[in-house]
């Protein structure tokens, strides 16, 4: 404001040396203090300049409520998957209570007996876990799930130690049933085909049954075409029952194999998600709730569509949340410069705003200018295409080496390391800048916040939880969070939640677990229509608490929303308020 009162002060006879008066062609925004700020970039801050990274505890989640230990192979040819997925198994913890990470060979006599649920992830081999650690499995009586490797060691190697195990469990480790991962299209758990993917995918040795008394089938693995399945080939020969591939007896659950990989199309994760109630929670309730999110709202948002999408989601009894850009940045055309407006430079777009709170809808903050600085990150440098938190670029190939190339719709996104700026201090300066436009516009203050295109550095995430108790996505975790080595981007693990966690990161995430829907194919990722939005949330009726949540841009049209939300309904979803979700 006090930039436009000066210009109005100056004399009448000046008024030809003042662009905004005698270009015509210039844009709104144009050069403005706020383009200047966000198109400027400095390495300034005590962080960036001591290197400083931010360390995250690993005990995480939300105290008071159930405690489990996660233990994870910190040894062998890829200790940083192994922690990876002990993170991701952990936050999934957090949704009944607090979750610690640690090495298993790192595990000291009776440490169990302070836990009220194990999950241990064997994903290396040779990796054998402590004595304590086995001894307190076999006489403990603390809930334990195995995941895949190493359960021979819980046997043991003594002459009758598999004849022990047998008689205990009912089943044989020694001796598993060999089934090729060509085979196996699925897995049947509680009377659903949950789909597997196989790319990169092992053998599935299941665990061979002797004693049905005793161990209890959980899961049985699904060979050929999930609707007309055929007999699972075992070591040459057709088996007359479906293998196991997850069975429990006594105080043990064991899976066959680690369950994830590609989690995006391996809905086996989704059987692992569920198996928590039942050590932690096994009197829970099955509910269905859904939720969606309206998409890069921002300066240059049509009124018009935000007031139509509002309008029939309220007739719809839809609750809905609304992803505020709260600044805009973007070339100017055919022009090498750059304009930067905010909400407080568009009131009719804070007018649709306001209409659609009264309409149900909930603003949460979608990052602050969705860009960064004038990278084309990747794209254009333009808010709601670009990165703001993590630098990215694009390449021919999704596995390195990578051979970085202007964007094209088949190229891969891949990470290329932190923002300049990447400091926390800055991080959340950027945030709170956003955050208070959003207030200064008369909108309130928001209370949940959404990382553009779900990816942030390790900094940014944690500048995030000290302006913000809760995030709505899908999120990065970084190997070395735990274990205190260099964090870097090429060991990183996209998680989406099929419940409401407490995360490594220290903040409440609600899950948007479906994705979006999309009328064209983007980075080798094919059309979403609102077929594939329902499909995804039938599959998510796998666990207890089954969350159906996904995000829609309003540019696009109403019908394929109403097919999206209408389909979601009929599974019996009820669409809630996203602090609502379980």
């Amino acid at each position: 404001m006090g930039w436009v009162t000066a210009l109005i002060s100056l004399p009448l006879v000046a008024a030809g040396a003042v662009f905004g008066l005698t270009d015509d062609s210039l844009v709104n925004g144009e050069n403005s203090p706020l383009a200047q700020r966000y198109t400027t970039v400095t390495k300034s801050g005590a962080d960036v300049s001591e290197g400083k990274t931010a360390t995250f505890s690993p005990r995480f989640g939300r105290p008071g409520g159930a405690r489990t230990l996660v233990l994870y192979d910190g040894t062998g040819t890829a200790p940083e998957d192994a922690e990876l997925y002990s993170i991701a198994a952990g936050n999934l913890a957090t949704h009944f209570g607090e979750a610690e990470v640690a090495v298993v060979g790192d595990y000291t006599a009776d440490t169990m007996e302070d836990f009220d649920a194990v999950v241990y992830l064997g994903t290396d081999y040779s990796a054998s876990p402590p004595e304590a650690f086995l001894t307190d499995v076999r006489e403990g009586t603390v809930p334990v799930l195995w995941v895949e490797q190493n359960i021979d060691d819980l046997v043991g190697y003594e002459p009758d130690s598999t004849e022990d195990f047998v008689s205990r469990y009912g089943w044989d480790p020694t001796a598993p049933l060999e089934v090729t991962t060509e085979q196996v299209e699925a897995v049947s758990y509680e009377d659903r085909s949950v789909h597997r993917n196989k790319l990169n995918s092992d053998t599935v040795y299941s665990p061979r049954v002797v004693d049905p008394g005793k161990a209890q089938v959980l899961a049985t693995v699904v060979c050929g075409d999930p609707q007309h399945p055929v007999p699972c080939d075992v070591s040459g020969e057709p088996s007359t029952t479906a293998p196991a591939w997850a069975v429990r007896s006594g105080h043990l659950t064991y899976l066959a194999e680690v369950p994830l990989n590609y989690i995006d199309q391996n809905d086996l994760y989704l059987i692992f998600s569920d198996l928590y109630y039942d050590l932690l929670a096994p009197g829970t309730e099955p509910v269905r709730q859904a939720a969606l999110r309206l998409e890069d709202v921002g300066p240059e948002a049509d009124p018009n569509d935000l007031r139509k999408v509002a309008d029939y989601l309220h007739d719809a009894g839809v609750p809905f949340q609304v992803a505020v850009m709260p600044v805009h940045v973007a070339r100017t055309p055919d022009k090498d410069g750059w304009y930067g407006l905010s909400l407080l430079d568009t009131p009719q777009v804070v007018d649709a705003l306001k209409y659609m709170q009264a309409r149900g809808g909930t603003l949460i903050q979608h990052g602050t200018s969705h860009q960064y600085g004038t990278l084309d990150n990747p794209y254009s440098g333009r808010t709601g295409e670009d990165y703001e938190f993590y630098q990215y670029g694009c390449t021919e190939t999704a596995r390195p080496p990578h051979e970085f190339r202007e964007c094209e719709a088949e190229s891969y996104i891949t990470k290329i390391g932190p923002v300049a700026e990447d400091s926390v201090e800055q991080h959340v300066a950027r945030i709170e800048h956003g955050r208070q436009v959003m207030i200064d516009a008369g909108l309130g203050a928001p209370t949940i916040f959404e990382t553009p295109h779900y990816a942030a550095s390790v900094n940014a995430y944690a500048a995030i939880a000290e302006v913000y108790d809760a995030r709505y996505e899908q999120s990065d975790y970084y190997a070395g969070m735990i274990s205190g080595e260099e964090i870097t981007p090429a060991s990183y693990y996209s998680q989406h939640f099929p419940y409401t966690v407490h995360d490594i990161y220290g903040t409440t995430v609600y899950p948007e677990n479906l994705g979006n829907i999309t009328e064209t194919e983007q980075n080798n990722h094919a059309i979403r229509d609102p077929e594939f939005i329902i499909q995804r949330a039938e599959a998510h009726l796998v666990v207890r608490e089954s969350t159906a949540s996904f995000f829609f841009h309003p540019y696009l049209s109403l019908d394929s929303l109403e097919q999206t939300v209408t389909g979601i309904k009929d599974l019996g979803y009820t669409f809630v308020p996203v602090g609502d979700l379980r």
